[in-house]
């Protein structure tokens, strides 16, 4: 089974004005991530916008990610399509690209039944040949995979490695650590629980954040690793604002704006996400500031 254990970077899309893929900042984007040693590169997330994109947009970002990663760390490439059709077709384009793995969303919209996703998963499995993640979102998909679910598809899918599981329930994430933990990759998606989940047996996280500060998490995990996890949460501790503030609008505007202010533009978001308010640029700036990034 594919190793996504450590930090994977949930990287933004850089984009023109046009919202085509801006390649040069993607390529810098890249480097600067590969350069603070994070463990593995998730494309086209959430933060990534995935929705807001064209599917040649997708495409390319597919094909342009895989090469300027060249095979150094694993490449995870997200679906975020509600129709089982859409979504083996855009899992078969990332698997004939390169890509290492896919990490599918849990079909939204339909506020599909635990039986549902369990026919989702288990036809897209029977139809695609790459390692596959579940993408569990429930606030953002108003649909929340279970732990039951989760441990009757690790049992029955054939090409399941991992979850990056975003529900702000920690009972619910132990729960699934616990029964599902040493048989995949669980992921924490979720960066005001990752300490904690990967304290507790998550084999690492997958975060926004890291974007912008790459090397911070990867120390973090370090850290949680060698058992020194009040250090880790003392760490953690000082970047609180800064990830509250990337967070005080929709995700990734206040991020691409903190990148830019690094000097690693990502340009802006893509409608219907708006540019950053001045009040969620002042408040990244000066937490920012604060932190000596800039």
């Amino acid at each position: 089974m594919i190793d996504l254990s450590g930090i994977m970077t949930a990287i933004v899309t850089p984009l023109h004005a046009d919202r085509t893929l801006h390649e040069e900042q993607l390529k810098k984007l890249i480097d600067f991530q590969l350069e603070h040693k994070v463990q593995s590169i998730l494309a086209l997330g959430g933060t990534g916008e995935y929705t807001a994109l064209s599917a040649e947009v997708r495409r390319q970002t597919v094909d342009a990610v895989v090469k300027f990663v060249d095979k150094r760390i694993p490449v995870v490439i997200g679906n975020l399509e509600t129709g089982i059709s859409e979504s083996i077709a855009f899992t078969k384009y990332c698997a004939e690209a390169g890509a290492d793995a896919v990490m599918v969303m849990t079909p939204y919209y339909v506020h599909a039944s635990q039986q549902g996703l369990i026919d989702f998963y288990m036809e897209l499995d029977q139809k695609v040949d790459i390692p596959l993640l579940v993408y569990n979102i429930p606030y953002r998909t108003c649909v929340n995979m279970t732990a039951d679910t989760l441990a009757y598809l690790t049992e029955h899918m054939k090409h399941l490695v991992g979850i990056k599981e975003c529900n702000n329930s920690p009972a619910q994430a132990i729960d699934m650590i616990r029964r599902v933990g040493s048989k995949i990759n669980f992921l924490s998606g979720e960066e005001f629980l990752s300490v904690m989940l990967m304290a507790l047996g998550a084999k690492g996280a997958v975060m926004a954040s890291a974007n912008l500060i790459p090397d911070v998490w990867v120390k973090i995990h370090h850290l949680v690793r060698e058992h020194q996890t009040q250090e880790a949460m003392d760490l953690f501790g000082n970047y609180t604002e800064l990830i509250a503030a990337m967070f005080s609008e929709t995700n990734p505007g206040p991020l691409k704006y903190g990148m830019d202010l690094i000097g690693v533009p990502c340009g802006s978001t893509a409608i219907p996400l708006t540019p950053v308010s001045d009040a969620a640029a002042g408040r990244m700036k000066k937490a920012m500031q604060e932190l000596q990034l800039i």
